[in-house]
């Protein structure tokens, strides 16, 4: 008789999530025709581009390759690395028992589960191989796709990204509790940059205690902290921080986010060592009424293309211009997202739904960082070079949120202020 497997002390769904999502996958899997869902394995963006894997499997931390093989009736299956072991997973984890430690041979582990499905001739759907939101041109390696493609010539191989999407955007509320939790874990951590953020520290130093202080709070690696400070301000966040020292008056833009249980929450905000300058008062407070508009706005029903004026509106006849940023909230790389505009039609008219969870964060600009920053042809017109003017300020703040009839309900606490340091 085998040990029993001890149970890890670590955030976990209840077995009723579980099959609320997987029945939820498995009725739209039998609208769309497909037998079964191929998730491989992708750890980046912060391991967001293994969503899919985590939604339907529990499994995957800190850069850690897992798979997900989903059958639409019968097991799931989790293809794991030969580190950590399988019954660290196990433990880890209480939906999935059939986890299988590949030891670097994902494309071959996918082969030898999905012979063991009556799929010959059905239909396989592979999550991420297009349309997914922030890489459009998807994120499964050539290789597995040509594994899968010679092992069944007879099957027909469809994107399932879409179908994923649908199934995570609207949350439970167990998945709305994670995302909270994570929101209070930032929170943390922008309280602990105001108590250390002072004149003659250096950047790197407060980006380190604010990440100590998520993974004390039993934070999940990896995480962002899109950072930047300095007088004149930067133009535009990093995603590491330098050794430079803080200085009177710097300008400090941030993106904080933190992972629960997989689960992403983030907010964003601006800040200055000393007092707020009156330039930047003065756009805090049109970027906290265009806040107002958009959380009213933030209705079941409403399309995303409905959020993307506002901006535009509330600056009218001042001498700052804004365009909206809002992306869904969950286990990372979710939909929609906009950025100053959407990609495609599908985005556009996207509709809110109740229950969905979103960090909408629109940005207040003077027109010099306007003709100072490239962001392609899709956003605020063709695309440009930076042409690095003087003058070039923003102010961004943004929290996660939820859909209710009535609005938007946020996640976190804290004030929206413009944090004045010292």
């Amino acid at each position: 008789m085998k040990p029993a497997i001890p149970e890890l002390d670590v955030p976990r769904f209840s077995l009723a999530e579980r099959e609320r999502r997987w029945g939820r996958v498995r009725r739209l899997m039998e609208r769309d025709g497909i037998d079964v869902i191929v998730a491989p394995s992708n750890t980046g963006g912060r391991d967001g581009l293994q969503a899919n894997v985590r939604y339907l499997t529990g499994m995957g931390v800190n850069s850690c390759p897992v798979a997900a093989i989903f059958p639409g009736e019968g097991e799931v299956t989790a293809l794991t690395g030969p580190v950590p072991y399988t019954e660290y997973w196990l433990g880890f984890q209480d939906w999935v028992t059939d986890v299988r430690s590949k030891f670097f041979s994902e494309g071959d582990a996918i082969i030898e589960r999905l012979r063991e499905l009556p799929i010959e001739r059905g239909r396989i759907g592979i999550a991420g191989l297009a349309a997914v939101p922030r890489m459009p041109d998807g994120i499964v390696s050539h290789g597995i796709y040509m594994k899968i493609r010679e092992a069944f010539p007879h099957a027909e191989l469809v994107n399932a990204t879409h179908l994923m999407d649908e199934a995570r955007f609207v949350k439970s509320e167990e998945e709305i509790a994670f995302l909270e939790r994570s929101v209070e874990l930032v929170e943390g951590a922008i309280e602990t940059m105001i108590h250390e953020a002072r004149p003659g520290v250096p950047e790197c130093v407060v980006y380190a205690r604010m990440l100590a202080s998520m993974v004390e709070q039993g934070g999940e690696l990896p995480t962002m902290i899109l950072w930047a400070a300095g007088t004149p301000q930067p133009l535009t966040n990093a995603f590491m921080p330098t050794r430079r020292r803080l200085q009177q008056g710097d300008i400090i833009t941030s993106e904080v986010e933190a992972h629960w249980g997989g689960y992403v929450g983030q907010v964003t905000f601006t800040g200055a060592i000393g007092k707020v300058p009156s330039e930047y008062a003065e756009m805090y407070t049109i970027q906290q009424e265009i806040i107002d508009r958009a959380y009213e706005r933030f209705r079941p029903g409403t399309l995303i293309s409905e959020f993307l004026n506002i901006g535009e509106e509330a600056t009218r006849g001042t001498p700052y211009e804004s365009r909206m940023i809002m992306h869904s909230r969950g286990l990372g790389n979710d939909a929609p997202i906009a950025v100053f505009g959407t990609r495609d039609e599908r985005i556009r008219t996207w509709r809110i739904e109740e229950n969905a969870v979103f960090v909408i964060k629109p940005v207040v600009m003077t027109r010099e960082w306007i003709s100072s920053v490239s962001w392609g042809g899709s956003v605020i017109g063709d695309s440009q070079n930076a042409a690095g003017e003087s003058g070039a300020k923003t102010v961004c703040w943004g929290d996660s949120v939820v859909a209710t009839p009535s609005g938007a309900r946020r996640l976190g606490k804290r004030p929206r202020n413009f944090i004045e340091i010292g």
